[in-house]
C-alpha cells in the first residue's frame, strides 16, 4: 500500500509539472520561455553571473584599484602578495584587517635577493639630547620645538658577524654599519627571544622597554649554518687564520641599534636607544571607500575614492610624489612593481571589450555579405565565395603577425587595441559569411520569402525583414560561442609581443611576463591573468551552450 501511495504522490506531481508547463507554453510569450529554459541550465548562469561580475569590474576597474595599475615602483619588482592581518604580530591586539610594507634583504652568500616584512617609526617620543626636555617627533608632522616638519626618520645599525663553534663560543669576524635605514624588519619587534618585558602603553604608544631592540641591546638577526655560507668564510682569507681549524655550526649576524635620526629641513636630531622613551610602530590598516590616486569614473567624473586600500607612506624613499596611492600588492607585483591586482581588472577592459567589438564587426560583415551572396546568387555569389576561400586559405596566425607587423611601433595603445580589433575582425567575417549565404539559399525557397517577393517587395526589405530575422537565433549562439576566439586570439598577440604594449594591459600583455622560466619559478603569481583567461573563456563556452539549448524548440517545447 505504502509503495502504490508513494507512485500515486510522483504521478500527480508529475500531471500537475505537465499541466503547469503546458499553461506556460500556451501563455508565455517567446522571450518569457527562453528565459524559463535559460535558468534551468545551472552551469549556463553561474557562467551568466561570473561574466556579469567581470564586466561590471571592467567598468570599475578605477573604484576596485586600490593602486593605480600604471604607477611604477620599482623598488617592489616582483614584490609578493601583501600578508593580511587582524590581530596586531607585535602586541597581539585586535585592530582589525592592516598590512607592513616590504623591504629587501640580500644573501650575502647567493646575492639573492628577498622580500621581508617591515615597519618604521612614524612618532617617536624622546628625550631632546640638547634640552633634556621630552619631545614627540611625529612623521610629516610640525613640530613645535624645532620649528619645523619631520621630513623622515631613519636608522643607523651596527651589524656583528660571527662565527659561532661547536662549544657555543663565538669568535667574531667582521663589523659593520648600515646608515640612513629607512625600514626595520618586523621581526626585530615580533620575535620572543627579542623582548625582556611585557608590552606596556604610555599615552598610547608602545613603551620601548618590552624591546631589546629598541634599549640597543644587540640581537640575533642572522643565524645561517648552511655548511656553504660556513665554508664560504673558512675559505676567505680575511676570516681563514680565526676559524680554519674550528667546528662552525653556523655564522650570526647580531644587530644593534644605534642611533635614529629625525629629519627636518636642516641637520637631523641626532637620537640613541637611552633616549626614547615610547614610539608607534607603523602599520597599515586597510580602509574601505578611501580616498587615494584620482581618476575619472566612466571617463566623465573625477574621483579619488576607491573601494578600499591604505594610505600614502609618509617615507621619502618608498613614497611616490607622483601618484597618491598607498603600498597594496593583493597579489603581488610585475615586474615594475605595478600592483597585477588593479592591472587585472584594467586589462580586462581590453581583453573583455575585443570580443564584444570584434564579434559586431565580424558578424555585421558577415551577415550583410552572406545575406546579399544567398539572395542574388550569379555573378555576387561567385566573387564573393571566391574572395572568401581566398581569406580562409591563408593561415590565420601568420596573417595575424603579418598584419601585425606593419602597425607602426609608436602608435598609442588605443590606437593598436582599435588595429588589432580590425584585425582580428577582418580574418573571421569569411566563416560567417558562408554560413548565412546557406541560411539565406535555404530561406529563399520558402513561401513566405516567395510571397513577398511576388507582392513586389524590394530585395533590400526582403533580407532584412524576412530573410536575415530567420538567421539570428544560429547568429546569437554563433556569437556568444565565439567571443573566446576573440579574447584568445588578442591574448596570443600580446603574448607574442605584437598586441597591446607597454604602459597599457591586457591579460595577455601581463602574461607574457611568465616567458621566462626563472619567474615563473620564483614568481607564480604572474600567472593569474591566465587564470582569468581560463575562467573567462570557459564562462562563454558555457552560456553559450546554455544559449543553445535554451534557443532549441524542443527545449521551449513549441
Amino acid at each position: 500500500m505504502k509503495g502504490k501511495d508513494k507512485n500515486n504522490t510522483k504521478n500527480n506531481t508529475q500531471k500537475i509539472m505537465n499541466e503547469e508547463d503546458l499553461f506556460e507554453r500556451e501563455f508565455m510569450s517567446t522571450p518569457a520561455l527562453i528565459w524559463r529554459a535559460l535558468r534551468r541550465h545551472k552551469l549556463g548562469m553561474i557562467s551568466l553571473w561570473v561574466l556579469i561580475i567581470l564586466y561590471l569590474l571592467s567598468i570599475f576597474a578605477d573604484f576596485v584599484s586600490p593602486m593605480n595599475p600604471f604607477n611604477n615602483h620599482i623598488q617592489y619588482r616582483f614584490a609578493p602578495p601583501s600578508n593580511i592581518y587582524r590581530v596586531d604580530p607585535i602586541t597581539g591586539n585586535r585592530i582589525g584587517p592592516h598590512t607592513y610594507i616590504y623591504m629587501i634583504q640580500r644573501d650575502p652568500i647567493t646575492y639573492q635577493s628577498e622580500y621581508v616584512e617591515a615597519t618604521h617609526f612614524d612618532i617617536i617620543r624622546a628625550r631632546d639630547p640638547e634640552t633634556g626636555e621630552i619631545v614627540t617627533f611625529e612623521l610629516g608632522e610640525y613640530n613645535p620645538a624645532y620649528d619645523a616638519t619631520v621630513s623622515d626618520i631613519t636608522y643607523t645599525l651596527k651589524n656583528v658577524v660571527m662565527a659561532k663553534t661547536a662549544n657555543g663560543e663565538y669568535i667574531e669576524l667582521a663589523t659593520n654599519y648600515k646608515n640612513d635605514q629607512s625600514l626595520l624588519p618586523i621581526s626585530y619587534f615580533t620575535n620572543d627571544q627579542f623582548r625582556d618585558e611585557d608590552i606596556s602603553f604610555k599615552d598610547g604608544l608602545l613603551d620601548t622597554n618590552f624591546s631589546k631592540f629598541l634599549k640597543g641591546e644587540p640581537i640575533l638577526s642572522i643565524n645561517d649554518d648552511r655548511s656553504v655560507t660556513i665554508n664560504s668564510y673558512k675559505s676567505d682569507y680575511r676570516y681563514a687564520t680565526k676559524i680554519r681549524n674550528q667546528e662552525i655550526v653556523s655564522i650570526d649576524t647580531l644587530t644593534t641599534l644605534e642611533e635614529i635620526n629625525v629629519y627636518f629641513d636642516f641637520l637631523p636630531v641626532v637620537l640613541t636607544p637611552s633616549d626614547l622613551e615610547a614610539v608607534n610602530i607603523k602599520n597599515y590598516k586597510i580602509e574601505f571607500f578611501i580616498n587615494s590616486w584620482e581618476y575619472k569614473l566612466l571617463g566623465l567624473f573625477p574621483s579619488n575614492l576607491h573601494l578600499f586600500g591604505v594610505e600614502k607612506p609618509k617615507l621619502p624613499a618608498i613614497s611616490d610624489y607622483s601618484s597618491n596611492d598607498g603600498i597594496f600588492y593583493v597579489w603581488g607585483a610585475d615586474q615594475y612593481g605595478r600592483d597585477i591586482f588593479s592591472r587585472i581588472f584594467f586589462a580586462s577592459r581590453i581583453s573583455l571589450s575585443i570580443g564584444l567589438v570584434g564579434i559586431l564587426l565580424t558578424f555585421t560583415i558577415g551577415i550583410f555579405l552572406g545575406g546579399l551572396a544567398g539572395y542574388f546568387g550569379g555573378w555576387v555569389d561567385e566573387v564573393t565565395m571566391r574572395f572568401t576561400e581566398i581569406l580562409m586559405s591563408i593561415p590565420s596566425l601568420y596573417l595575424i603577425l603579418t598584419l601585425s607587423a606593419v602597425l607602426p611601433t609608436r602608435i598609442s595603445p588605443e590606437i593598436r587595441y582599435l588595429l588589432i580589433v580590425v584585425i582580428l575582425s577582418f580574418i573571421g567575417w569569411p566563416g560567417m559569411t558562408r554560413v548565412i549565404r546557406g541560411m539565406t539559399m535555404g530561406l529563399k525557397q520558402t513561401e513566405f520569402v516567395q510571397a513577398a517577393i511576388a507582392l513586389g517587395y524590394p530585395p533590400r526589405k526582403v533580407i532584412w525583414n524576412h530573410l536575415l530575422p530567420n538567421t539570428y537565433t544560429y547568429v546569437i549562439v554563433s556569437a556568444t560561442l565565439s567571443i573566446p576566439s576573440y579574447i584568445l586570439g588578442e591574448a596570443s598577440l600580446s603574448f607574442l609581443g605584437v598586441g597591446i604594449t607597454e604602459p597599457g594591459a591586457s591579460w595577455g600583455l601581463m602574461l607574457s611576463q611568465a616567458q621566462d622560466i626563472e619567474v615563473l619559478t620564483n614568481y607564480p603569481w604572474v600567472l593569474i591573468p591566465g587564470i582569468f583567461i581560463i575562467v573567462t573563456v570557459l564562462a562563454f563556452n558555457l552560456f553559450g551552450d546554455a544559449i543553445r539549448d535554451a534557443l532549441d524548440p524542443r527545449s521551449l517545447g513549441l
